[in-house]
C-alpha cells in the first residue's frame, strides 16, 4: 500500500488535471458556439439582403408593368378618339392596381424579414443556452478548491491515513468499530 501523503497528493493532482481539462473543454465549446453565432448571423444577414433585393426588384417589376397597362389605355383612348371619363376611370384602375400590388409585395418583404429576424434572436437564444450550459460544467474558485481538497482527503484515506478503528458498513449505513480488546 502507498504512503497516505503519497495517495492524496496523486488524488489531488489527478483531479486538479480533470478540472483543468473540463474548464479546457468548456472554453472549447463556448468558442465555438460563439464561432457558430458569428457565421449564423453572417448567413441571416445574407438572406435578409437576398430579401431586400427581391422585393426591390419586383417592385421595379411592377412600376414596368404599371406604365405599360398606363401606355396602352392611352394608345387605346387615342385610337378610338375616346376621351373623358372611360379614359379616367381605366387609368385609376392601372394605379389603383398597381397600388395594391406594391402594399402586397412591401408586406411580403416585411414578413420575410422579420421571419429572418425572428430566425436571428432563436440563433442567439440557441447560442447563449450554449454557452451557459457549458459554463456551469466549469468548476472555477471555491468549487475547484473543494474538489481538489476531497480527492487528496479521499486519497489520504485509501492510503490509510485515517486510520481510526472505524469503518463504514454499507450494508447498515453507519461507522461500525473494529478495534479489538
Amino acid at each position: 500500500m502507498c504512503d497516505p501523503i503519497t495517495m492524496a497528493a496523486v488524488s489531488a493532482v489527478g483531479t486538479a488535471a480533470q478540472i483543468s481539462a473540463t474548464n479546457q473543454a468548456a472554453e472549447a465549446g463556448q468558442n465555438a458556439a460563439v464561432e457558430r453565432q458569428m457565421a449564423m448571423n453572417a448567413q441571416r444577414r445574407q438572406e435578409a439582403e437576398e430579401q431586400k433585393k427581391k422585393a426591390r426588384l419586383e417592385m421595379t417589376q411592377r412600376e414596368r408593368k404599371a406604365l405599360r397597362e398606363k401606355s396602352a389605355v392611352t394608345v387605346a383612348a387615342a385610337e378610338s378618339g375616346t376621351a373623358g371619363g372611360n379614359l379616367l376611370r381605366q387609368m385609376s384602375n392601372v394605379y389603383v392596381q398597381k397600388a395594391i400590388d406594391t402594399g402586397t409585395i412591401s408586406s411580403l418583404n416585411e414578413s420575410d424579414l422579420v421571419q429572418i429576424a425572428v430566425g436571428s434572436q432563436a440563433d442567439y437564444l440557441e447560442t447563449k443556452s450554449t454557452i451557459n450550459q457549458l459554463e456551469a460544467k466549469k468548476s472555477t474558485g471555491i468549487g475547484a478548491a473543494l474538489q481538489i481538497g476531497v480527492a487528496a482527503a479521499q486519497g489520504y484515506g485509501a492510503g490509510g491515513g485515517f486510520n481510526t478503528g472505524m469503518t463504514w458498513n454499507d450494508s447498515v449505513g453507519a461507522f461500525k468499530n473494529t478495534w479489538s480488546i
